[in-house]
């Protein structure tokens, strides 16, 4: 008896401690953000449980123990947000605020003011990789039959809009009317588009006039199709932007057809998994009848990256990251091929369909002094081309170690505050290039510096703040940017002062 008495005794103390431990409540409100207003059936989570607010935007757990929760809150039409919050006490006060979502609304007719229906007209965003403006297509939607589209559930912030042709085929008839594609603002090009900027819960108008033309239809082959892969074909305009014209392509016989193409200039581009890739340029003034459009297997390419002289006697093998970007600025999905090197330096990279590529070079230690491809000297300009069913002339680069070092502190109005930090050489080698984040109270070192002259900048925000492969945008910069010499072996230390992160 005496022996089952500790376990007993054990068990109703731990009841009696759990019974005393009081609970705890947590309580608040959840309100748009822009206008204060409570926010109806918004559906609020802590971990394990979950309530909707009422007609007065409340909420209330209760029975919880102490400890850190994080509270979400999120509403069709709102960007869902949350807060971490410590219970025990009870906490009655919690506000969440939710931004809203914007929202484009608009208009599209011809330019006798006739609505358009089943006009395509697409939501594009813009960011900055690597210094280059690349477009992404976030959103599409179509008129209808009064020639009106709606964007709904937009992220503030600056777009671009384009109606980019019709949404899906046109009447099999002879006379086909189509338009060239057009930015709001009337814009041809991206180039000279004017952006829209999107507000939390303000909708934006933006109409759209455009002018139609006769068009015509493409139709052609493909030769070397595989019937196994699934095969895609695009039609680009003179800027290689797609067009919304409607394609089909039989994979069974290679056979294709473009439809409501305007006269102009474009390429046919057809790829089949990541193997095969071929384009046609076309130059359309009517109906054009015959194109052949031939596939070319990828290739692999190869190279070497090798130590200049050191004069060490075991001399470390290169660590270093190969890359092939595009350097289309239009973008879907992800367009980087990536190989590291091996021991001895040599890298391949398989799977390179033909086509321009920007060559990216990121070693562990050093920098690169030299690097050529066949005949051509790379350092003034990383562009290179894989031509079709050839194998293409080896890649050598040479890797130095006498590079200086710099260290960086960055203020802005006295204070230290984070950045982006960089390194944009004089000589316009961008495999010299620097850019790395400064955290607050913190030093930042550029070591394995290739000799020469630089511009360094510093700016708060985003690292898309500051388009630096644009010499349009480098100029605007110039005043913001601090001239630094550095020298082999050379250590540098200097203060920039932090710019705001937005263009000038």
């Amino acid at each position: 008896m005496r022996r089952a008495f500790f376990p007993v005794a054990l068990a109703v103390f731990a009841g009696l401690l759990q019974a005393d431990e009081p609970d705890f409540c947590l309580a608040g409100t959840v309100l748009n953000a822009v206008t204060g207003e409570p926010l109806r059936r918004a559906a609020v989570n802590i971990p394990q449980t979950a309530a909707l607010t009422d007609a007065a935007g409340a909420f209330r757990f209760c029975s919880l123990a102490a400890g850190s929760y994080y509270a979400n809150a999120g509403k069709p039409g709102f960007v869902a947000g949350g807060v971490r919050v410590m219970v025990g006490p009870s906490r009655e006060d919690l506000v969440l605020r939710l931004q809203p979502l914007g929202v484009i609304v608009g208009k599209v007719a011809d330019d006798a003011g006739e609505p358009l229906q089943n006009a395509l007209i697409q939501l594009l965003s813009i960011e900055v990789a690597e210094g280059r403006r690349r477009v992404r297509l976030q959103a599409t939607v179509s008129t209808d039959d009064r020639g009106q589209y709606r964007l709904a559930g937009l992220i503030a912030g600056r777009y671009f809009l384009r109606a980019a042709g019709w949404q899906g085929a046109t009447p099999d008839t002879d006379m086909r009317e189509a338009f060239a594609p057009v930015y709001y603002g009337g814009a041809a090009e991206l180039s000279t588009a004017v952006p829209v900027t999107v507000v939390p819960g303000i909708p934006l108008q933006a109409d759209f006039s455009v002018t139609l033309r006769r068009a015509f239809r493409i139709r052609g082959a493909v030769t070397g199709l595989s019937t196994l892969t699934p095969a895609r074909i695009e039609l680009l305009g003179a800027d290689r932007a797609p067009s919304a014209a409607p394609i089909a392509l039989d994979t069974a016989t290679g056979n294709f057809r473009i439809d409501d193409v305007v006269p102009g200039s474009y390429i046919v581009r057809v790829t089949q998994g990541a193997g095969s890739l071929g384009e046609l340029a076309l130059q359309v003034n009517a109906d054009v009848e015959g194109a052949v459009i031939a596939l070319a297997p990828s290739v692999a390419l190869r190279g070497i990256v090798r130590l200049a002289a050191s004069g060490q006697a075991d001399p470390p093998s290169p660590k270093c990251a190969i890359g092939l970007l595009s350097p289309e600025a239009w973008v879907s999905g992800e367009d980087l091929l990536e190989a590291a090197t091996e021991p001895g330096g040599e890298f391949e990279l398989e799977g390179v369909l033909p086509g321009r590529y920007r060559l990216r070079i990121d070693c562990a230690a050093g920098y690169i002094a030299a690097v050529r491809m066949g005949d051509r000297d790379l350092t003034a300009s990383e562009e290179i081309t894989i031509p079709a069913a050839t194998a293409p002339p080896p890649i050598e680069a040479m890797l130095a170690s006498d590079g200086g070092t710099v260290e960086v502190t960055a203020s802005a109005d006295g204070e230290t505050a984070p950045a982006w930090v960089l390194l944009l050489p004089a000589s316009g080698n961008t495999f010299h290039t620097k850019i790395a984040r400064l955290a607050r109270f913190a030093k930042l070192t550029f070591s394995g510096v290739a000799p020469g002259d630089y511009q360094a900048y510093a700016w708060a925000g985003s690292p898309e703040a500051f388009e630096y492969a644009s010499p349009d945008v480098r100029q605007a910069w110039a005043a913001r940017g601090l001239s630094v010499h550095v020298g082999e072996r050379d250590r540098q230390n200097i203060a920039l002062k932090i710019a705001p992160g937005e263009t000038p």
